[in-house]
């Protein structure tokens, strides 16, 4: 004879507890996931995004080796942050004497006017700084852009010579153009070879270098001797006119001295060797 099942409430509400259990678990993995995946979006759209150069511009050199892979001082003037920076050569103290950054390259150069670089690419030494890749330089009121990813400025020192498109914006220009300018987070051009030395026509580099000895030069010459003599200033129609109205003053008297009258006692000559011929007549 069959018994009929009797119902268990205990039963019943473990099995109520196992389903509920199992729901917030699955929640949970699914907020979870939407969490990661949003979190994931927000990056995507923050390297997407058009960059803000104003910032880089306005950065200091502690924050951009924040954002930055690398970072390297030519001390005691030039550091250089990039996604990747190659060392061909080191001093006998340590010191990098030539190197080369690339990719989302920022440079601070402490000269006696302060100077920053953004560019895709850049060539350092000890004496000149080579930049290429839609090259921004800021320095002063300033700014100059290039226009192209072939675009070159070269620095020899403070002097700039700048190879290819380009165009300079002053201090008032510089706010309105910033939030459109360059790609800076775009890298550098795959198609273009490996920026060097070579990059700067040598002809160029010669000129400048001899530009520059001749102001070191000239800047020697003027502690030793110190500054040429300034050239008489010429005198304004204005004091012209106040000189000619002065009263003239009359010219000194002039004293004329007499005459000296020397007498003297008359000597008769001598007779010469020739006169004795004139009067002696026995001769004759």
């Amino acid at each position: 004879m069959n018994t009929p099942n009797q119902f268990n409430p205990r039963s019943a509400v473990a099995l109520l507890a196992a389903a509920l259990l199992c729901a917030g678990c699955s929640s949970l993995n699914t907020a979870a996931t939407a969490d990661k995946a949003q979190a994931a979006s927000k990056d995507v759209t923050l390297v997407k995004s058009p960059t803000d150069l104003s910032f880089l511009l306005s950065m200091s050199f502690v924050e951009a080796k924040s954002i930055s892979t690398q970072q390297l001082e030519f001390p005691p003037y030039i550091k250089i942050a990039a996604d990747s920076i190659q060392v061909f050569k080191y001093s006998a103290d340590g010191k990098p004497l030539k190197a080369r950054a690339r990719g989302k390259v920022f440079i601070e150069m402490n000269f006696n006017e302060p100077a920053k670089a953004l560019c895709q690419e850049a060539f350092i030494t000890e004496s000149e700084i080579i930049l290429r890749g839609s090259p921004i330089l800021q320095r002063g009121g300033s700014m100059v852009e290039g226009l192209d990813e072939s675009t070159i400025f070269y620095l020899f020192g403070t002097s700039l010579r700048v190879i290819g498109l380009h165009k300079v914006n002053n201090q008032n220009e510089i706010a309105a153009l910033m939030p459109t300018l360059g790609t800076w987070a775009a890298g550098p051009n795959p198609l273009l070879p490996p920026l060097t030395e070579s990059a700067v026509p040598s002809s160029i580099r010669d000129s400048m270098q001899r530009a520059a000895e001749a102001e070191m030069m000239h800047q020697k010459t003027r502690e030793l001797y110190g500054p040429a003599d300034a050239p008489p200033a010429t005198p304004t129609p204005a004091q012209s006119e106040k000189e000619a109205d002065k009263p003239k003053s009359p010219p000194p008297p002039t004293v004329t001295k007499k005459p000296i009258v020397e007498i003297r006692r008359a000597v008769p000559s001598k007779p010469s060797f020739w006169s004795r011929f004139k009067t002696d007549k026995s001769r004759a």
